[in-house]
């Protein structure tokens, strides 16, 4: 009997790994028919992945992307995102871009993280609808939970910005920053992935 559930649990393990290939493979596909979305080898997903992207828009994603899932995608208005190679986002992950968000490679990403290039425009009475500035992401950072990155920020290479920060300006390369408001902790982290 026990010798029957091991069986049945090994059988169960085997038939996930196929559907989890199958999902893949039709992500994927779809991926390739969408002229606007562009997604390199060998990507995990371990959960859904919802893009959207309006037709003057792109995504650009590198080699090897794991995503946890949820993970969410819009590029609307123009908007271009670009992620780089091994890169990894946790579940519930969100990037929205009317301007651009470029993402370097071997970047890890907390759950619950939120992208944002723009702010509504509620200062001006113009016809401008929203205030875009792009965000860049250089390689090796790593982002944790709950972290917000807003409009305009440049984080540098190798950098660390600890889980609940709300990023609302620059951070130098290999710095440590956290906190509500923002600051930085030291400037010379190293890590590796």
């Amino acid at each position: 009997m026990k010798d029957a559930v091991l069986s049945l649990m090994e059988g169960m393990k085997l038939i996930k790994k196929a559907i989890c290939k199958v999902k893949n493979e039709i992500v994927k596909l779809k991926c390739q028919i969408c002229k606007r979305v562009s997604i390199g080898k060998a990507p995990t997903f371990d959960g859904k992945m919802k893009i959207m992207v309006e037709p003057s828009s792109s995504i650009v994603i590198g080699d090897r992307l794991h995503i946890r899932g949820p993970f969410y995608l819009k590029a609307l208005m123009g908007g271009k995102i670009e992620i780089g190679d091994e890169c990894f986002f946790n579940h519930n992950c969100s990037i929205t871009c009317i301007n651009k968000v470029k993402i370097g490679s071997h970047c890890k990403f907390g759950n619950n993280l939120v992208i944002v290039d723009h702010d509504h425009n509620f200062k001006h009475q113009t016809n401008d609808e929203y205030v875009s500035d792009p965000i860049q992401i250089g390689n090796n950072v790593w982002i944790g939970a709950r972290v917000t990155i807003l409009k305009g920020v440049r984080i540098g290479d190798g950098a660390v910005i600890a889980a609940g920060t709300i990023v609302n300006k620059d951070v130098p390369a290999r710095a440590l920053a956290a906190g509500n408001p923002m600051h930085l902790i030291c400037d010379n982290v190293e890590w590796t992935n």
